[in-house]
């Protein structure tokens, strides 16, 4: 085959693959926040996108060329940011169920492609997490649909209630920045801020300045400073307002609309 019908042929492959990535990663991240079992559920669509992006191309590394580091880093860079956002192993696990039961449906994997992915995952998985219970069965129906059955758990008294505060307290450490504006009698106003907390109706932020209760604001969540990013901006309504010791306000804001695939 000449040299440019080979380079040609590639670069169409490439192609494919990227638009099937991207098809993948927008089901994924429909999926994963649904999904009230995992608090990666409260990250933001286009953050979901991503993450689900990086697992199926890691996938496709081990799968085509028997690469195993991009999955062993994408699993490494979640337990990370489980930590730094208080989420548990249980909603990592969570997230990876998700990616495979969309994989299964929008591209026919089946158990076979991803036994040899599915012992790379559980060593990693377990040298992060020892105490965690990593057991995962697959069973494909007719409909190509998949169940799947993921133990974490680890036998103590109080198990569910201790669930139960992980997770109320886990969804007050989600940080990330954020575009707020204002509109005055004069000017329109704008200022940068960082979540405190965030839930699937909305979130709260401290901020200097002082909002009115029931004032609708215009909110980037999140907000992206770098080239090229996607700041995709909700209509929002006051709906608590506290006092901070240092003169500060705290500001608690309902989302007046869905966040899911908002095309900005």
């Amino acid at each position: 085959m000449p040299f440019q019908e080979q380079e040609e042929e590639t670069t169409g492959a490439q192609l494919l693959q990227r638009e099937r990535c991207t098809r993948f990663a927008t089901v994924a991240a429909e999926r994963v926040r649904s999904d009230e079992k995992c608090l990666f559920s409260m990250l933001p669509h286009q953050e979901l996108s991503r993450l689900a992006g990086d697992w199926y191309e890691a996938c496709s590394q081990a799968m085509l060329r028997g690469n195993y580091e991009p999955i062993d880093r994408w699993i490494r860079a979640q337990s990370r940011l489980a930590v730094a956002q208080g989420f548990a192993s249980e909603d990592i696990i969570q997230l990876l169920l998700n990616c495979r039961r969309t994989a299964i449906e929008t591209e026919s994997w089946n158990e076979d492609i991803f036994s040899a992915v599915d012992e790379v995952m559980k060593e990693v998985f377990g040298s992060i997490y020892p105490n965690g219970l990593w057991n995962t069965g697959v069973a494909l129906r007719n409909d190509n649909s998949a169940t799947n059955e993921i133990d974490t758990s680890v036998p103590s008294a109080g198990g569910e209630e201790r669930t139960s505060e992980r997770r109320r307290f886990g969804r007050n450490r989600l940080r990330f920045p954020i575009r707020v504006r204002r509109y005055g009698r004069q000017r329109q106003v704008e200022e940068f801020a960082e979540t405190k907390s965030i839930s699937r109706g909305g979130l709260y932020f401290v901020t200097q300045n002082k909002y009115e209760n029931h004032e609708v604001l215009k909110i980037s969540f999140p907000y992206w400073n770098e080239s090229g990013g996607i700041n995709l901006e909700y209509t929002s309504k006051v709906v608590r307002l506290d006092r901070q010791r240092n003169g500060a306000w705290g500001v608690g804001v309902d989302f007046q609309e869905s966040l899911g695939r908002k095309v900005g």
